[in-house]
């Protein structure tokens, strides 16, 4: 299950989500419209949820008062059973986080947290549109411990204007220290919409891809797994909730942007807050796009998710008919490790660092591309 917080302090300057500033009055309306929500979903498709893992994301969560937090939590109780055996994490921003607030996320069976550092240098986070510092994300980090959370990533964007190699690296040597579970580091993407974007912001893709194997490199030898494209962890605390999406298992999503997807059909509910708020009082679905997918689409959707995984994939007989001849010629550019006994295949370095075209092959219609 994914419930989405879209409220934030302010607009960061690569923030392409759904997210709005200056709405902190709409929170108390958005809480009770997405209990309400998981509520009409419910009675419309389950009667039980087999669901064993819980993302609180956003925008920025932590933005929420205690009380607004407790309300919500216990509101989720109806519709997830919070237990050890699962997994629930909250996307935590350092200037929004307290430790009164992960005392009560652990009360209420919150178990993971993700906190949002994406860079060690003050002059970057202001770049970025970032409103903390790192001495509030090292603040951040000990509250967390203090409070006795015992599985954390820290997230990080890479590739920024002005940052050279040598920084990148220096900046994972000092999230290091502070032995967190799981790192997650993605390339600065410039979107048109964004600040970046109207400003025109450029990134260089070569110096990007190079900041990959940096991270690879470091992380690895800290003795964290790159387990997938963009995340490590030390062994065992691999992220659940990603990894369902990373095998394209059924998801339920609630709350503004939200998308999931049971039984091959995708959903996608409304970026528009008002339109959200609405919707929902009028017991009216948010949902604005419904896609069910033929089998060549989920198949070659299946084989792109599979392969940001290291553990790649086994091919059905269908798959590799569909796709055989598209693995062939990424494994003979080195981008694909195949097994040809039973047709498992799982991504090199290589084909990390230049999926983009490998991905587009997989998904583009039917994969009819024929190779010379």
């Amino acid at each position: 299950m994914y419930i989405h917080i879209p409220f934030c302090p302010s607009k960061c300057h690569y923030c392409d989500f759904a997210s709005f500033s200056g709405r902190s009055h709409d929170v108390p309306r958005y809480l009770s419209a997405l209990l309400r929500e998981l509520n009409n979903t419910f009675n419309a498709h389950f009667q039980t949820f087999p669901g064993n893992t819980l993302f609180i994301g956003g925008g920025t969560p932590t933005v929420l008062s205690v009380e607004q937090w407790r309300f919500l939590l216990e509101g989720l109780k109806k519709y997830f059973i919070f237990s050890s055996e699962g997994e629930a994490t909250v996307e935590c921003n350092p200037e929004s986080s307290s430790l009164e607030k992960f005392d009560l996320f652990l009360a209420h069976g919150i178990n993971r947290l993700s906190v949002g550092l994406q860079s060690t240098e003050d002059c970057f986070l202001k770049a970025l549109g970032r409103v903390h510092d790192f001495a509030r994300f090292q603040k951040t980090f000990e509250w967390a411990g203090a409070a006795g959370f015992r599985n954390i990533n820290i997230d990080l964007i890479y590739g920024m204007p002005g940052q050279t190699l040598r920084m990148w690296q220096e900046s994972l040597k000092r999230v290091l220290e502070f032995s967190p579970e799981h790192v997650s580091v993605y390339p600065l993407t410039v979107e048109d919409n964004t600040v970046f974007g109207k400003r025109g912001v450029r990134v260089d893709g070569d110096l990007q891809a190079d900041m990959f194997e940096a991270a690879d490199s470091v992380l690895c030898a800290a003795g964290f797994v790159h387990y997938e494209i963009s995340n490590f962890c030390r062994p065992g605390y691999e992220c659940r909730h990603n990894l369902k999406y990373w095998r394209n298992e059924d998801c339920l999503g609630a709350g503004v942007s939200a998308a999931w997807y049971i039984d091959g059909i995708r959903r996608k509910n409304t970026e528009n807050l008002d339109d959200y708020l609405s919707a929902v009082k009028q017991g009216e679905s948010p949902v604005i796009e419904e896609t069910v997918l033929s089998g060549p689409e989920r198949a070659g959707e299946n084989i792109m998710l599979a392969l940001r995984l290291k553990e790649g994939k086994q091919l059905s007989s269908d798959e590799w008919h569909l796709f055989g001849h598209v693995v062939e010629h990424f494994a003979n550019k080195g981008f694909l490790l195949h097994r040809s006994e039973n047709h498992h295949i799982r991504p090199t370095l290589k084909g990390w660092r230049l999926s983009n075209q490998l991905f587009q092959e997989l998904l583009s219609e039917n994969s009819n591309t024929s190779y010379q």
